[in-house]
Parts: structure tokens; C-alpha cells; sequence
């Protein structure tokens, strides 16, 4: 492999990288792709981009559903990857596409090709196999989205919840929606209430059991942040992010 492609959600820069790739990956080039930047908020994502910057990480925002600079990502694959190309002049650069569940890895290389490749679903582990799609001169290699073991950060846990990395089955949403709900009614509180018609409370047990009660389900407080966590991924909430560089 002559790079690698790190495709992390640009709603949670953080949470959605994988620790572990940096002694998988080594010195390898890598350029991390915010993708799903149409579904941020643009002020946040900036400093998220100026944060990159300044800890010297080559960083580039991209919705690879909107084709958002996905033409501009073949050059910058091609030239940052070239240079590590030096067996032949005519071999193909190489690039692995890492990242977790549901991040947009298969999305991105349609959009690449501008054709269907990769299979693409709205939830977690749809890619199983590792796989090698040639789009026009480059070699893509995509990996199954794997998250890291022992998440023992259960904010960045829920982080990942939210945003559909893991799957609903096998967590409570309800204790994630928990987590998450001070960042989203400390910066969207007025995003909230204009989806909802519902103020901000204390808690977001106490707020996903209103909106059930909205929605017709009772005061069900799982069904409630069930229902926001689908809003939210399908950006009806409009633009957020869920974490700020530290």
C-alpha cells in the first residue's frame, strides 16, 4: 500500500477515529477524510479542520453522498501517493480505506467511480470482506469498518451510537441519548426545539420521554431517543457535531 484513506465522521472527529490504526498504519502517508461534512455544523467543523492543522494531520472535509470535493480528493490521493510509488513509473498507487461502521467508505468509492462498486446501506456492517475496486488510476482497497476493543470511553461510545457506528440492538439508546444530551442542548438547543416544539430539560431521559409523548409513544423514553438518534443521523436535525477539539 503506498497510503491510506481515513475516513472518520466529521460530526465526531474524535470518537469516530480508531486509536489503534496508528501502529497498524505506521509512517504510511494518510489523509483523513471528515466525511458527511454536509451533516455539520459548518463553524465547528473549521475548527476541527484548524485543529488537524495545527497538530500537522493533512485533513480534508468531503460528503462523499453530495460529491462535496470528491473530485479534488483523485488529486490529492493521486499526488500524495505517487511519490511513495517508486517500484515502476507505471504502477498503479495503492490505497487502503480504513474507518468504522457506517462512516461512508463504500459511498465514497461510488462516488469515486461515479458508478456502483460497493454495496451501501444506511447501518453498520455492510462491508464484510476486504476488497479491491480500481477507479480510474488508483487501486482502492476497502476494509470492513471495524470499531476498537474495550471502548472504554462511553462518551465517545455514545458518540458513536448516535451517529448509527454501532448497532441499536446492542446497546440501551436511552443511556446513550443520556450521555450525549448536554453537548446537543448546551450549542442546538434552539435546533431541538424547532424539530420537536419541545424546551429543553434538565435531563434527556425527561426530554426523550416528551418527544415519545409527541410522537404518539406514551412518555417511552427509549422510543423517544430512538427516534432522535434517526432524526439526527438523517441530519433532520440540521447541522451539529457532537465533540469540540479539546
Amino acid at each position: 500500500m503506498h497510503g491510506v484513506l481515513e475516513i472518520v465522521d466529521a460530526r465526531a472527529p474524535i470518537s469516530s477515529r480508531n486509536p489503534m490504526l496508528n501502529q497498524i498504519i505506521g509512517e504510511k502517508p494518510r489523509l483523513i477524510l471528515l466525511n458527511k461534512a454536509d451533516l455539520a455544523d459548518n463553524a465547528k467543523l473549521l475548527q476541527w479542520l484548524k485543529y488537524f492543522e495545527s497538530n500537522k494531520i493533512k485533513a480534508l472535509p468531503l460528503s462523499a453522498k453530495t460529491r462535496t470535493n470528491v473530485d479534488r480528493l483523485k488529486g490529492e490521493i493521486t499526488g500524495f501517493m505517487k511519490k511513495k510509488a517508486s517500484q515502476s513509473r507505471t504502477e498503479r498507487p495503492k490505497a487502503l480505506i480504513v474507518g468504522i461502521p457506517n462512516c461512508g467508505k463504500s459511498t465514497l468509492i461510488n462516488a469515486l467511480a461515479r458508478q456502483k462498486k460497493a454495496n451501501v446501506a444506511d447501518k453498520p456492517g455492510v462491508t464484510r470482506d476486504m476488497a479491491l475496486y480500481k477507479v480510474g488510476q488508483i487501486d482502492l482497497y476497502d476494509s470492513p469498518g471495524t470499531l476498537w476493543p474495550n471502548l472504554e470511553d462511553q462518551l465517545a461510545a455514545a458518540r458513536l451510537a448516535a451517529l448509527g457506528a454501532i448497532k441499536d440492538e446492542i446497546y440501551i439508546v436511552s443511556e446513550a441519548f443520556s450521555l450525549v444530551y448536554p453537548f446537543l442542548s448546551q450549542h442546538y438547543a434552539g435546533q431541538l426545539k424547532e424539530r420537536y416544539h419541545i424546551d429543553c430539560s434538565e435531563d434527556g431521559l425527561t426530554f426523550a420521554a416528551a418527544v415519545a409523548l409527541k410522537l404518539g409513544r406514551n412518555d417511552d423514553a427509549e422510543a423517544g431517543a430512538l427516534a432522535i438518534f434517526k432524526d439526527l443521523r438523517a441530519g433532520k436535525l440540521g447541522k451539529i457535531v457532537l465533540e469540540l477539539p479539546e
